[in-house]
């Protein structure tokens, strides 16, 4: 494969971390930047921000000096207080470790590099693929998914019911959150293979008794990731040749 950098949310960071190891020797892994999570509660953050990063190396890939990238380092806390700088050489391709997420990869676009991300909506989908195409995904959608990453970084949900306690207190807080999840029956926490289970399934439960749902757990799989590290990029890797945009269709198109 040609030289590679890597941008990856950090909600996914055991499960990348795990998929790396899978597949590729530590001397051939490409360079790894880590972007904050809470960049998902506003689509067009998280556009600007990768399409920033994306910038940055198609201007290495023309100048053939490194680039530094600003990214996070995983884990809790305000992203502020955990930037992080990656020197990355020129590169080829693009490998972006999302999902399509609320149209949050929608017009990103490289001058001379090319783009890939595995075809699918977002990270629950990401996992719930065991090997199937993007239209054979099992997902209940009754059921709020989580993973050991979600619980872990930056979430809408806990974020917002500490921002209605500021504001309105605990309980009417209470009553906005099980508003904000009405529509869902179930929590369902994923085992994707990179955490054990029996240590975060209990805080899983805790967050199920908390929004008054159901718990339970699902089978999960990283063979996407590992599939885009080292292939083979088939029907559920999209490959975005330079000068095109990626775009709705090409979640939805097979090549």
């Amino acid at each position: 494969m040609s030289s590679s950098v890597l941008l990856a949310c950090e909600i996914l960071e055991d499960e990348l971390l795990l998929a790396l190891e899978r597949t590729l020797p530590v001397d051939r892994r490409p360079p790894l930047v880590w972007v904050e999570s809470g960049l998902h509660a506003k689509p067009e953050d998280l556009q600007r921000a990768l399409q920033s990063l994306i910038d940055q190396l198609d201007e290495g890939r023309v100048s053939g000096q490194p680039v530094a990238l600003e990214g996070v380092r995983p884990g809790p806390g305000p992203a502020d207080d955990r930037r992080e700088v990656v020197l990355v050489p020129p590169v080829d391709h693009v490998l972006l470790a999302f999902g399509y997420c609320g149209n949050g990869l929608q017009g990103l676009i490289a001058r001379h590099l090319t783009l890939v991300f595995p075809r699918v909506d977002d990270c629950v989908s990401l996992f719930l693929n065991c090997g199937c195409s993007r239209e054979e995904i099992v997902r209940d959608g009754r059921s709020f998914y989580l993973t050991k990453g979600w619980l872990c970084h930056d979430n809408p949900v806990d974020r917002d019911f500490d921002i209605w306690v500021e504001r309105f207190g605990e309980e009417r807080a209470r009553r906005l959150r099980k508003a904000m999840v009405r529509s869902y029956e179930h929590v369902k926490m994923i085992d994707t293979g990179a955490y054990k289970m029996v240590d975060w399934t209990p805080r899983s439960q805790a967050w199920a008794r908390n929004l008054e749902l159901e718990h339970g757990t699902v089978p999960g799989s990283i063979q996407l990731l590992e599939r885009m590290l080292s292939g083979p990029w088939d029907s559920e890797i999209v490959v975005v040749s330079p000068g095109e945009p990626i775009g709705i269709r090409h979640l939805f198109e097979v090549v």
